[in-house]
């Protein structure tokens, strides 16, 4: 049983590949052959022409000024003093000297930490919608590259409004300068930061 249903689909595949085979062959027998036996026609070149360009300038006659009657004094090479008000800026360029140290990461001189920048908090939406200010202190780690860490909330008020949170997540961002002592930047812990949210007036 099993062997005639194979011989019968073989056959049937047979017939299939056959048929397919002649309508194949007659689709491409049916083309137009009036394009193949038409006499064939060629593209004349472009044909550029070299033009002379000429340019659309307008000429102008400079007169060359006269030459001065007198030459201006020649100013004598000696100190001359000025008049310096009290209130002046002096411009010149700082000299190196004194106590600058340069050491290996690249500080000049000893300094404290300094802010350099401070984000500006997210204001929490239920304590804006319902008008609430306040304040959070925060307490970060400043690390020798200026960036700070493990920032720990130390008060909030009014509690409950969201307000530590949003000073915690500002508090990431911050950047220092950071401490350098004898040429080397210090890591400094336990530097509080107090972050105010106030309604716009």
């Amino acid at each position: 049983m099993t062997a005639i249903r194979v011989a019968a689909s073989a056959a049937l595949g047979i017939l299939v590949t056959f048929a397919l085979i002649i309508l194949m062959y007659k689709l491409i027998d049916s083309g137009n052959k009036d394009l193949d036996e038409k006499e064939a026609f060629k593209i004349p070149d472009f044909l550029h022409v070299d033009r002379q360009l000429t340019e659309n300038a307008k000429a102008s006659d400079v007169e060359k000024p006269e030459d001065p009657e007198t030459p201006p004094p020649d100013i004598p090479e000696e100190n001359l003093e000025f008049e310096v008000p009290d209130n002046a800026v002096n411009m010149a360029a700082p000299r190196a000297g004194g106590n600058l140290s340069i050491g290996n990461s690249g500080f000049a001189r000893d300094s404290d930490y300094i802010p350099v920048y401070v984000p500006q908090p997210q204001y929490p939406r239920r304590a804006q919608t319902r008008g609430k200010e306040g304040y959070a202190v925060v307490e970060v780690t400043i690390t020798t590259t200026g960036g700070v860490r493990d920032p720990v909330m130390v008060e909030e008020w009014p509690e409950g409004w969201g307000f530590g949170r949003a000073a915690i997540k500002a508090a990431n961002k911050l950047k220092y300068n950071p401490r350098v002592i004898d040429g080397t930047a210090q890591e400094v812990p336990g530097v509080l930061y107090k972050f105010t949210f106030q309604m716009a007036k």
